[in-house]
């Protein structure tokens, strides 16, 4: 089982966690595991503690531990299956029948979620653990480690994805009501015009991280991309992009379509999701859902989401 509240796309808030488990292997062994993870872009990083427990032995034989975990790539939308990879590091002490030792519990694996609504998910773990007593290190482990695949299933209770008008903005009003999914302009004006027309054509195109061809794209992978079908070379990170061209100021009257849009997930952070702005104060960006536009605008939820995010703008072609 597993506890866990998120924020929204490129940046999530912070998650709660409870897993139940089982270690194979010979290890015999019950897991139960409570995180609290700070969630942030395709990177997810966070406090774990695991105590494991021989299931004929009890505390004869047992682990008990705190460190850190590391998620990847998790987060996937409403009523989709979304696989991602974790893994922790946890000091800790190991009990034996006839001993106690301080260890490093080391831990890789995989998971797979079911998010049927923004509240709920359900989903499943594997991961390949050593109990390195000691300790030693994972790469020089002593005979007497304990090693092996373990499995855990749960559900998750929590917000996810975007938050209402309310939730980012603070206001204590109530939540603005959906608006219709906007529409691409319906003329492009500008010098950057082909470019913006470029990335227009490739909406709906699926959310493909490290993607930069038309098969997915991530967010600053479709930027490089629009600029790079006509000859404008930028980098590829999301963070390079944001000290490419000349500085904008960050407010819909002085944007120009072709616009790059930075956004942080956090306070003072640095830059976690890029888009680009195309007119009629919207934006195409790639996001967890795929290649889309969104609103630059309080009143609707996902605008409001992303305004309270929007940290600055570059200009490429002047």
């Amino acid at each position: 089982m597993l506890l866990y509240g998120q924020g929204g796309e490129g940046g999530r808030g912070r998650a709660f966690e409870f897993h139940l488990g089982e270690w194979y292997n010979g290890n015999d062994a019950t897991i139960y595991e409570l995180r609290t993870i700070k969630a942030s872009g395709v990177l997810q990083r966070g406090l774990v503690a695991t105590a494991v427990v021989h299931d004929s032995l009890g505390r004869r034989r047992a682990f008990y531990g705190a460190g850190l975990e590391f998620q990847a790539l998790r987060g996937a939308g409403q009523g989709r299956l979304g696989p991602y990879m974790l893994a922790a590091v946890q000091p800790g002490l190991s009990t034996d029948t006839g001993s106690q030792a301080v260890a490093i519990l080391w831990s890789v694996g995989v998971g797979l979620e079911w998010r049927p609504l923004g509240w709920l998910a359900v989903g499943l773990e594997t991961r390949y653990r050593l109990e390195d007593r000691g300790p030693r290190g994972f790469w020089r482990a002593s005979p007497g480690s304990r090693e092996g695949m373990s499995a855990a299933i749960g559900f998750s209770l929590g917000g996810h994805g975007r938050r209402d008008a309310k939730g980012a903005s603070g206001s204590g009003s109530a939540p603005a009501a959906a608006l219709p999914p906007p529409e691409p302009p319906a003329t492009v004006s500008g010098n950057a015009a082909d470019v913006v027309e470029t990335a227009i054509s490739v909406l709906g195109t699926p959310y493909q991280w490290g993607g930069n061809a038309e098969n997915g794209f991530d967010c600053s992978g479709l930027i490089q991309y629009a600029y790079g079908q006509h000859g404008i070379r930028l980098p590829r990170k999301g963070e390079e992009q944001a000290h490419a061209g000349a500085e904008v100021t960050p407010v819909p009257e002085a944007l120009r379509p072709g616009d790059i849009l930075l956004f942080s997930a956090h306070d003072n952070g640095g830059v976690t999701h890029v888009g680009m702005y195309v007119g009629e104060a919207k934006f195409i960006h790639s996001a967890s859902g795929g290649v889309k536009l969104s609103r630059l605008d309080p009143h609707d939820p996902d605008g409001a989401y992303w305004m309270t995010r929007w940290v600055g703008a570059r200009r490429v072609i002047p």
